[in-house]
């Protein structure tokens, strides 16, 4: 996949509520053309992000670019209808009173409409039966294309997308991902998508950024940012690996999962995906099973060491352990960083 240009830069941005520093020292590339995703705690900052982009804040101090050309800054800013960005809210923000058509055409003039631009945006994403219908009526999935549709209607540079699934359930919203997903690819739409879902932003996103405390810590594709966090914070924030303390010493690194080869020197924290784990049956081995959570197309076993501590591993499931058998493990691969204390 290829993008052409840079489309959106933002650098240095300052955000403070009141005497809460929401956003600092935050910076932004966004690639025509890509889905990037924004991924976060809540109260990381993720939806000022949105915000300040469409225009509906201002940045303390920083700037932000399109195409090149400055639409904030100390000295000026662009009002949200002159910036062509498209927003659809975590909770759609229909207009009750108003069926699909109309909800849909709310951003369109005439010679739009004329153009036929409005039919356009129904058919594409597939609203044809549900035009007369008021969002009352619809599904919380529909309500979502229709709020998808509105924003795209225009034609903006760039969609933005809050929290677009949160409201939905699990299985409605893993279709409805693919089908929106689908569709932005298919108009080769440039979409920031902010999320709190890890499993959202890997699937979907051509680039993450990793928000913490108002800053990106790390930007990169799902995969880089999976198999090489910069830090503890990424590791914890992509997946859900084991961590644990070590000290490395002459080129050995000792942890309670074992000893591994190392450059570092001194604290070191470890993460360990549980993927990376392999499990053995062994009457000799070091550590005991605890739990087993069998999920079909894998299982996540739990084990413990000698000294109480619990670890998990991702296997396959035709390898049946139960609780209180005795294992030994085989690691593949680890992540490690030097530790702060």
């Amino acid at each position: 996949m290829t993008f052409d240009n840079l489309l959106i830069r933002a650098r240095n941005i300052e955000k403070s509520y009141n005497s809460d520093q929401i956003l600092d020292d935050f910076n932004l590339d966004v690639w025509k053309g890509s889905i990037y995703g924004i991924l976060g705690k809540s109260g990381s900052g993720k939806t000022t992000v949105l915000r300040l982009l469409a225009g509906f804040e201002k940045p303390d101090s920083g700037s932000i670019e399109m195409r090149g050309k400055k639409i904030v800054d100390d000295k000026m800013w662009t009002q949200p209808e002159k910036r062509n960005i498209g927003m659809v809210f975590q909770n759609f923000a229909l207009f009750p009173h108003l069926n699909v058509q109309k909800n849909i055409s709310f951003g369109l003039n005439k010679s739009q409409i004329k153009d036929g631009r409005l039919d356009e945006v129904i058919n594409i994403c597939n609203l044809q039966n549900l035009v007369s219908k008021k969002p009352s009526q619809l599904s919380g999935g529909e309500q979502q294309r229709v709020a998808i549709a509105r924003a795209l209607a225009p034609k903006p540079d760039v969609l933005l997308l809050d929290e677009p699934f949160s409201s939905l359930d699990a299985q409605m919203a893993r279709e409805i991902r693919e089908e929106i997903v689908d569709l932005l690819r298919s108009t080769k739409t440039t979409t920031i998508l902010v999320t709190h879902d890890q499993e959202e932003a890997l699937s979907i996103c051509d680039f993450v950024s990793i928000l913490d405390s108002g800053k990106i810590i790390q930007s990169s594709t799902p995969q880089e940012i999976y198999l090489h966090p910069v830090n503890k914070v990424v590791a914890e924030s992509i997946g859900d690996p084991n961590l644990v303390k070590g000290f490395a010493n002459l080129g050995k690194l000792e942890t309670p999962l074992g000893t591994f080869d190392t450059n570092l020197t001194g604290a070191v924290d470890v993460a360990i995906r549980p993927e990376c784990i392999s499990l053995n049956h062994d009457k000799k081995g070091k550590y005991v099973v605890k739990e087993c959570n069998f999920y079909g197309h894998d299982q996540l076993v739990f084990f413990k060491n000698s000294k109480g501590e619990t670890f998990k591993a991702r296997t396959t499931p035709n390898n049946e352990f139960e609780l209180g058998d005795r294992i030994s493990i085989q690691i593949s691969e680890i992540n490690t960083f030097k530790s702060n204390i």
